[in-house]
């Protein structure tokens, strides 16, 4: 099996690493933590760009890079900004080179599945993975944390989730570290693939189990007890198989303790439903608890898009009629998304073809509207544009630009249409 080989940004600390048995930790003592040093950049040819992670307090940030491909190294910036922790290394592969991150947050917990590769191969079956989680001046570090998936943190931040096996899963908890936890009432993989496990905000995991029968899937619920791998049957759906056969393979998402989201992960089955809790008992239904409108118009702009990981919050944006903009918001760990606004988009005259969003700085979000005078030919091809812009995800500003031709310039502090320029610091300005 071969892919295309993406290019590594990731992170360390201080490792005291147990080698046979792949575990490691990272602790700083009093003089790194007094956060006396510089920033190291990493990048080039031989090394893998910093990622910065924001933590919870004020200015604080968790630098993770790596110098060689080979090591693991992170820094903590200090609350007020003014400087960094010694450079300290959590992993070190000798032999393989690092070629792809996840990295994941909540609450103060930063969760990294680091993945290894022999130079020059091509099959992901030779790959190395490894799980680091960072909190508090603090990393732990486990390799081979499970297979496939991403990692997963709780919106607290005192739980997160590094991988399965055919024998349980690697959770870390603050008082437990990384441990694995043996599964118990788990389908097992021998029949209808399971889902990946689903983290909820109390530390729970769900999976959906599936047995496939003529014309359908069974789709069973299975939940666990915060900080256990003990899955207990809770509820079940039909799903209706479409044509020919289907392994009736799911994908969960979830915000909230009380529901689950299932979604069928091929197109051979009509699973689209929620499994919903009321006191204790699960119940299903067709209706989103999240609070997620959608714009689905059969025809012109523009249906919702969600954009996940925006700061490590959700953006929804589409159009109920091409001339105003809804749009929605999910934070970190809230169970539903916000209110819908419609703000103004289109100005008299025209209507809106396209949807583009954009991060802007280290807090701005902009969307930009492609709007037209007249009876478009081409959705891309505008004569004026909107923009609605935010720093905090809850309060929105709008601009409308006609007249303007040429596309808008996107720096990355940045966004300019014509003479109206926007900017997380001044907001729109006008030359």
């Amino acid at each position: 099996m071969t892919r295309t080989r993406v290019a590594l940004a990731i992170g360390a600390a201080v490792l005291v690493s147990l080698a046979g048995a792949g575990i490691g930790w990272a602790v700083w003592g009093d003089d790194a933590s007094t956060y006396r040093h510089a920033l190291e950049k990493y990048g080039g040819e031989d090394g893998e760009a910093n990622r910065y992670v924001d933590l919870e307090d004020g200015e604080a940030q968790l630098s993770i890079g790596s110098p060689d491909r080979h090591r693991v190294v992170v820094q903590w910036r200090d609350p007020d900004g003014t400087g960094w922790t010694a450079p300290e290394t959590v992993w070190t592969d000798e032999e393989n080179l690092a070629i792809d991150n996840t990295v994941r947050y909540g609450g103060g917990t930063v969760a990294i599945l680091e993945t290894f590769s022999p130079p020059g191969s091509e099959d992901d079956h030779d790959d190395i993975t490894v799980g680091i989680v960072c909190r508090d001046l603090v990393c732990e570090t486990r390799r081979d944390p499970g297979f496939g998936g991403e990692p997963q943190v709780t919106p607290d931040g005192s739980t997160a989730y590094l991988g399965q096996d055919e024998r349980g899963v690697h959770l870390w908890t603050e008082d437990g570290g990384i441990q694995r936890h043996r599964w118990s009432g788990h389908p097992g993989y021998d029949g209808a693939a399971p889902s990946e496990p689903l983290l909820a905000p109390d530390g729970s995991l769900r999976v959906v189990s599936a047995a496939p029968a003529r014309r359908t899937c069974r789709l069973e619920l299975l939940v666990s007890e915060p900080g256990t791998a003990d899955l207990s049957p809770v509820a079940s759906a039909p799903a209706r198989v479409r044509g020919g056969r289907s392994d009736c393979r799911t994908s969960l998402m979830t915000y909230s303790d009380d529901w689950v989201h299932v979604l069928a992960s091929d197109r051979d089955i009509a699973a689209d439903f929620w499994f919903v809790r009321d006191g204790e008992a699960w119940t299903t239904t067709h209706d989103d608890p999240s609070g997620l409108v959608l714009d689905d118009r059969k025809r012109g702009c523009c249906d919702t898009f969600v954009n996940g990981f925006v700061h490590w919050n959700d953006v929804a944006y589409g159009s109920p009629d091409g001339r105003r903009l809804r749009v929605q918001t999910h934070l970190l760990g809230e169970e539903t998304w916000s209110e819908p606004q419609l703000l103004p988009m289109a100005g008299p005259g025209h209507e809106c073809t396209w949807l583009d969003a954009y991060e802007v700085g280290d807090t701005g979000y902009v969307i930009v509207a492609t709007c037209n005078s007249g009876r478009s030919r081409d959705e891309f091809d505008g004569d004026a544009y909107a923009i609605a812009a935010t720093t905090d995800l809850r309060t929105w500003e709008t601009a409308f630009v006609p007249g303007v031709r040429r596309e808008p310039v996107i720096d990355d502090d940045a966004v300019r249409v014509g003479g109206t320029t926007w900017t997380p610091e001044d907001g729109f300005t006008t030359r």
